[in-house]
């Protein structure tokens, strides 16, 4: 009903049950112009351990979508959860996480260069009071590691449409006024971002 008006209608993708639930399968083949991983592209998926990625469930998904003519969301590079353990067993410091992070994702967005439409570039950054929440990113790089991110992400495909991705936005408070806050501000820093 939406594909004559050009709006999109997505969904978060199970790659598990998108192999082996034929039902599954078909609905999300068939009632959907975009598909959105649900844990495939994140960072203890794609970089089990450190120099070495793993693209091999996301490409799954991505031919998966390139069959059915959908669009690809990346979701996500940059969040607080479901970090590898070699990533969140040891200290690091800004001069030795900032390279690790850059790296990330370069290569994450450029493998996929050209075949994802939007990133989810940084994910849940934001506590509900509208604080940054304390995560391995803030703590060693401070703040500036959200601009840094959509640069990055930005210089490994420069077509690709950029998003901060959260929960609990959808009404005004201080959440939703902070996350205004940042689009403001990363904009009057000249940082690409498309959309919340």
């Amino acid at each position: 009903l939406a594909a004559h008006t050009g709006m999109r209608v997505g969904t978060a993708v199970d790659t598990s049950a998108l192999a082996n639930d034929a039902t599954y399968r078909a609905a999300v083949g068939a009632e959907f112009s975009t598909v959105t991983p649900e844990n495939v592209m994140k960072w203890e998926v794609v970089e089990p351990e450190q120099g070495r990625f793993d693209f091999t469930q996301a490409d799954t998904l991505v031919a998966f979508a390139r069959a059915h003519k959908q669009k690809v969301r990346g979701h996500t590079l940059v969040w607080h959860s479901q970090l590898p353990a070699w990533l969140t067993s040891r200290s690091w410091t800004a001069a030795e996480l900032r390279p690790v992070l850059r790296e990330h994702i370069l290569t994450e967005v450029g493998h996929f260069r050209g075949r994802i439409w939007a990133w989810d570039v940084v994910n849940e950054a934001f506590n509900e009071d509208g604080t940054l929440r304390d995560t391995i990113w803030l703590r060693q790089l401070g703040p500036g590691y959200i601009a840094k991110a959509f640069r990055w992400a930005h210089e490994a495909d420069p077509h690709a449409r950029l998003y901060y991705n959260d929960y609990n936005l959808e009404s005004i408070g201080p959440k939703s006024d902070a996350a205004y806050a940042l689009v403001q501000d990363l904009r009057r820093q000249g940082v690409r971002i498309d959309g919340v």
